[in-house]
C-alpha cells in the first residue's frame, strides 16, 4: 500500500572548498655551468605541480614552465575555487547526459556530443563520444591514462586533439569489430546547459525528497544578474540523477504565465542544480496559513490560476502527478511547480507500492496502476479544499495514511467541500473526485472558474459601487 512521501527537513552540509596546492621552490644544485643549469632547472622542476588557485607569492606567478607538458592543460579553475578537467569547456560537453536526452539531442547522422556516463560516475572510463549511427545512438569510450587520453590503443594529449584528430581527417573511430563510425558535426550545448560559475548561492530556502532549494543569482554573460531559484541535488545515485533531468527535460519544453519559468540545469559535475524561477511569495499552502482571512475572491483567483497552467500542461500531453497546494507558488500569480513526477503521456505505469502522496491520489490508481489526466483532476479537486479552508489544514488531517488508505481507497469516501467553499465552487470539488470517467477536464473547470470571478467581481460592488474587497 502505497503511504504519503515525507519532506526531508536537514539540508546537505555545505561543500568543504579544495585544499590548495602550494608550488614548492626547487633546490638549485652545483653545476659547473650553473646559468644554464639553473635556467633549465627553472624551466623544467614545475613540470609535474597543479596551481588550483591563485598564490599571492609573486614567484608563483611570474614562474611558469616553458616548454609544453602532455596533461597539464586540462586543469583549469571554476567556481568555488573547483579544479575541473579543461574539456569541460568544450562547447560539445554536455555534462552528465543520460540516455534519453542524449538521443533527443544527437539527431543527425555522424553528429557527436561527449558526455559523462550517469551509470558509472566515478570511472575514470566515464567520458563517452556518442555518435549517432542510424537509428542507434553509439558510445565510444574514452579513458584518461597518466599520459593523456585514449580511444581505440590511440593515445592524445588532450580530449581536443582526441576528437580533432578523427573528425577532421574522417578517420572512422571502431567500436567493435562490426561497428564503426565517422564523426560528423557537433552538438553545441544549448542554452539551458548552464555553468556552475553562472551560479552564485545566497541561502537556503527549502528541502525537499532529492535535494535543498537555495536562493541564487543567475549570471549570463554582459548580462545583469537574475534571482533565481537553484534546486541543488544532493543525492548522487543515478535514480536522483535521472529524477532531476525527467523534471528538466518537461520543463525546458513549456512556456506559460501559470507555469514556474525554467532557466536551465548545471550538470557538468556535482552538485547539480536545476534552475528555475524564484517566485517570491513562496507555495500556496505557507501562503494560506500566514493569511487566514484571505478573501474567497483571491482564493477563487489562485484556483483560476493553477487550472490555467494546468490546462496548457494537459494541452501539451503532459500529466502532472503531483497538484496540491505545495506545489503552486504564489506572487502576482498563481504558477504550478515541481515537475519531479511529471510525464509527457497519456498514460503512465506507476509502481504502487512504492511511496506516493496518498492524500491526493485518486482511488482508481490502486486498481489500474495507471495516472492520467484524469488522476491530475482529482487531485485538484482535493487541492481546492486546500484552498478554501479555514484556516488551512492537510486534506484528512485527522487520520493516518493507514485510515486515508481504508477509509478512501477501501470504503470510497469522499471528502466534503469546506464551508468557507462557495457552493458552487463546492459542486466542482465534488465533481473532480467522482468517478474517473465523470471527472471534467481542466479546459472546462478554467472556464467555469473565470466565470466565478467575472460573478464576483459584478456583485463585490456595494450600493455605492465600491468593492467590498480587495482585489490583487
Amino acid at each position: 500500500m502505497g503511504k504519503p512521501k515525507e519532506m526531508s527537513s536537514s539540508a546537505s552540509d555545505k561543500e568543504k572548498e579544495p585544499e590548495k596546492d602550494k608550488p614548492k621552490k626547487a633546490k638549485k644544485k652545483g653545476s659547473s655551468k650553473p646559468k644554464k643549469a639553473a635556467s633549465k632547472e627553472q624551466r623544467g622542476s614545475k613540470e609535474n605541480k597543479k596551481i588550483t588557485s591563485v598564490e599571492k607569492r609573486g614567484s608563483a606567478e611570474a614562474k611558469s614552465p616553458s616548454k609544453p607538458v602532455k596533461h597539464r592543460t586540462k586543469k583549469t579553475v571554476v567556481a568555488e575555487q573547483e579544479v575541473l578537467p579543461a574539456y569541460m569547456d568544450l562547447d560539445y560537453w554536455h555534462g552528465n547526459l543520460p540516455n534519453e536526452d542524449t538521443a533527443n539531442l544527437v539527431k543527425e547522422e555522424g553528429q557527436y556530443l561527449l558526455r559523462k556516463d550517469l551509470v558509472v560516475l566515478n570511472s575514470p572510463d566515464s567520458i563517452l563520444l556518442s555518435v549517432r549511427s542510424g537509428h542507434k545512438i553509439v558510445n565510444a569510450i574514452i579513458k584518461e591514462v597518466p599520459t593523456g587520453f585514449q580511444i581505440c590503443d590511440r593515445e592524445f594529449d588532450n580530449v581536443t586533439a582526441l576528437v580533432d584528430y578523427y573528425q577532421i581527417r574522417k578517420i572512422p573511430i571502431n567500436i567493435s569489430d562490426d561497428m564503426e563510425v565517422t564523426l560528423g558535426n557537433p552538438v553545441r550545448r544549448k542554452a539551458w546547459e548552464l555553468r556552475h560559475k553562472m551560479i552564485t548561492i545566497q541561502k537556503e530556502l527549502g528541502s525537499g525528497s532529492y535535494g535543498v532549494v537555495y536562493l541564487a543569482q543567475l549570471t549570463y554573460p554582459r548580462q545583469k544578474p537574475i534571482t533565481v531559484a537553484a534546486k541543488m541535488l544532493t543525492e548522487i545515485d543515478n535514480d536522483a540523477s535521472l529524477a532531476l533531468w525527467k523534471e528538466a527535460r518537461v520543463m525546458q519544453e513549456y512556456d506559460h504565465p501559470n507555469i514556474t519559468k525554467f532557466y536551465g540545469v548545471c550538470n557538468d559535475n556535482m552538485p547539480y542544480y536545476l534552475v528555475m524561477e524564484f517566485i517570491k511569495g513562496g507555495s500556496v499552502d505557507t501562503h494560506l496559513q500566514a493569511n487566514p482571512n484571505l478573501s474567497i475572491y483571491k482564493r477563487t483567483k489562485i484556483a483560476s490560476e493553477a487550472t490555467s497552467g494546468l490546462e496548457y500542461l494537459h494541452s501539451k500531453g503532459c500529466i502532472h502527478r503531483d497538484i496540491a497546494a505545495r506545489n503552486l507558488l504564489i506572487d502576482t500569480v498563481a504558477k504550478v511547480s515541481d515537475f519531479g513526477l511529471t510525464r509527457k503521456t497519456r498514460n503512465y505505469k506507476i509502481d504502487i507500492d512504492k511511496p506516493m502522496n496518498l492524500r491526493w491520489i485518486a482511488p482508481d490508481i490502486f486498481e489500474s496502476s495507471v495516472v492520467n489526466k484524469a488522476t491530475d483532476v482529482y487531485a485538484f479537486g482535493i487541492t481546492l479544499f486546500e484552498l478554501f479552508v479555514v484556516p488551512y489544514e492537510t486534506p484528512y488531517a485527522q487520520w493516518n495514511a493507514d485510515e486515508v488508505y481504508k477509509k478512501v481507497v477501501e470504503n470510497g469516501f469522499r471528502l466534503a467541500p469546506p464551508r468557507e467553499m462557495p457552493k458552487e465552487i463546492g459542486g466542482l470539488m465534488k465533481e473532480c473526485i467522482l468517478e474517473a470517467h465523470l471527472r471534467p477536464n481542466f479546459k472546462m473547470i478554467n472556464i467555469f472558474l473565470l466565470a466565478q470571478l467575472k460573478k464576483m467581481e459584478r456583485e463585490g460592488l456595494d450600493n455605492e459601487g465600491k468593492k467590498r474587497f480587495k482585489l490583487w
